[in-house]
């Protein structure tokens, strides 16, 4: 049975060494980044072109070209780096609480403060699944990443919650069903507290698997 530490990123399957860049160079790469990431929230990846980008940044087009190669370069280093900052976030918010059923909820907590920020739109990694899934695998890999990585982050803290290791990936594939409804409820629906009310069905799951099983200490 893994253990899972106070730091939760040692739960994070993600392979941060080949994920972290240097992103220390000139800032017209990270006006871009910003900049694309913003339309592509908005606007999806396929919408959005290298002239829209530019324009929005008012940085030259041929900067783009420089820093990225091309386009996909420039959505593949967006997402890469999309994971980072939210793995962080996620991170800290979990690190915040020793109890183990509390580290989880803390999970669904932080989804409920992304629902609220006023430029939430969606899911990004969902997006560029759906649009390069079969045309850039690449790119669509990096959002799956993403995704098994979450799964895993989860099934770790449920087996530290009580949950059975042999019954541990299964609940956590019915959190993550949980948060993506939720992500979609609040996008399509505006419903801000969809990832409160996921927690309902998702403590009751909890509670069934670990009705016989104490959370482990230490």
């Amino acid at each position: 049975m893994r253990r899972i530490d106070a730091n939760f990123c040692e739960v994070m399957d993600v392979p941060q060494q080949k994920l972290r860049r240097k992103r220390n160079g000139p800032d017209s790469r990270a006006t871009l980044l910003t900049t694309a990431g913003s339309l592509f929230a908005r606007s999806g990846f396929h919408q959005v072109s290298v002239d829209d980008i530019a324009d929005t940044a008012q940085v030259a087009k041929t900067a783009i070209y420089y820093h990225f190669g091309n386009k996909e370069g420039l959505v593949t280093d967006f997402l890469e780096g999309h994971i980072e900052t939210l793995e962080a976030s996620l991170i800290e918010a979990v690190s915040a609480h020793k109890e183990p059923r509390a580290r989880l909820r803390a999970v669904f907590d932080w989804h409920t403060s992304w629902f609220r920020q006023p430029d939430f739109a969606g899911c990004v990694f969902s997006r560029a699944t759906e649009e390069y899934k079969g045309k850039q695998d690449a790119i669509a890999e990096i959002s799956r990443l993403q995704k098994r990585s979450l799964r895993n982050a989860i099934r770790a803290l449920l087996e530290a919650a009580g949950v059975l290791e042999e019954r541990s990936e299964q609940l956590a594939h019915f959190m993550i069903y949980l948060l993506d409804g939720a992500v979609v409820s609040a996008n399509v629906l505006d419903e801000k507290d969809a990832a409160d009310q996921a927690w309902i069905a998702a403590e009751r799951l909890l509670d069934d698997e670990t009705r016989d099983h104490p959370p482990r200490k230490g």
